[in-house]
């Protein structure tokens, strides 16, 4: 696929699913903001994408990561073209025996985290989409949240995890009908 001239964010690209997303994204031609919270393979990702990666170390539950994520996109790549909210774990147990904080967890990775990104998004992508307009250009957006059958169809010992995915999937269904009219994608 051709992402020329396309910059794209990904969380947890450290290693697995988001790695490779950010690998194929690169190899496509995209700049590629890639951030995990482990900074020694978030700095093995960056490397297999030559100059095609800006790498940011960050716990993406923190609050302030997302506008500096967004902030980085739009200051040193110059825009922001395609999101993939991919970070995420899960810490299983099961229900009566899971703590506040373990099902919380899960919500601040699955949901908080992809809500803050996407918000912090909203307004320079609306700004950009506005001025392409202005030039008579219409450029296509993509959010792609990633989600899991325990979010769809529940797991045993994953009450925490799947309402976290539950939860993504509700925020992307929103998304998708608030961004449509802006060229966004949400999926």
């Amino acid at each position: 696929m051709d992402f020329s001239g396309k910059v794209a964010l990904v969380t947890g690209a450290g290693r697995g699913i988001g790695r490779e997303v950010a690998r194929r994204l690169a190899v496509g031609g995209a700049k590629v903001v890639v951030t995990d919270l482990d900074a020694g393979v978030l700095n093995e990702t960056a490397a297999l994408l030559g100059g095609q990666a800006l790498a940011i170390a960050g716990d993406i539950t923190d609050a302030a990561l997302p506008d500096q994520l967004v902030k980085a996109a739009m200051g040193e790549l110059g825009g922001l073209d395609i999101i993939v909210n991919n970070a995420g774990y899960t810490w299983d147990n099961v229900i009566q025996k899971t703590t506040d904080e373990q099902f919380q967890a899960m919500l601040d990775v699955h949901v908080v985290a992809p809500f803050r990104v996407l918000r912090a998004a909203a307004e320079p992508i609306r700004a950009q989409a506005k001025a392409e307009a202005a030039e008579g250009r219409r450029v296509m957006r993509k959010v792609v949240n990633i989600t899991s059958i325990s979010g769809m169809d529940g797991i045993a010992g994953q009450a925490g995890y799947g309402s976290g995915k539950a939860g993504i999937i509700g925020l992307t269904k929103s998304l998708a009908q608030e961004f449509a009219g802006r060229g966004i994608t949400a999926n």
